[in-house]
């Protein structure tokens, strides 16, 4: 199964989807500190851990700070056979993004 990425626009419009979960990759302390609303905290370090957990009938949006642990994590779910798209630039565009509305 392929990942792709996607920019804010998609995210925007994926996380909406009623078969999409928005896991937010970052540490425990960085996600209460300001999350994407309706996200669900699982540290990039704990996702092998959590992944028995994790629906394969889910599409998984995927967003760490900037974009780089996503994109691995998007790139190792899907070769586990789950769907997952990774967020390009992280919290940080969602941040800009929530600047221009």
């Amino acid at each position: 199964m392929e990942f792709q990425t996607i920019g804010i626009r998609e995210f925007n419009e994926y996380r909406m989807r009623p078969d999409a979960w928005v896991i937010d990759l970052r540490s425990k302390e960085e996600y209460e500190e300001i999350h994407v609303e309706g996200a669900r905290n699982v540290p990039y370090e704990d996702l092998k851990m959590f992944q028995k957990y994790l629906p394969k009938d889910k599409l998984y949006i995927l967003y760490c700070d900037r974009g780089s642990s996503s994109l691995m994590a998007a790139k190792e779910l899907s070769r586990k056979g789950y769907r997952a798209v990774s967020l390009v630039g992280g919290i940080q565009a969602a941040l800009q993004n929530r600047k221009k509305d």
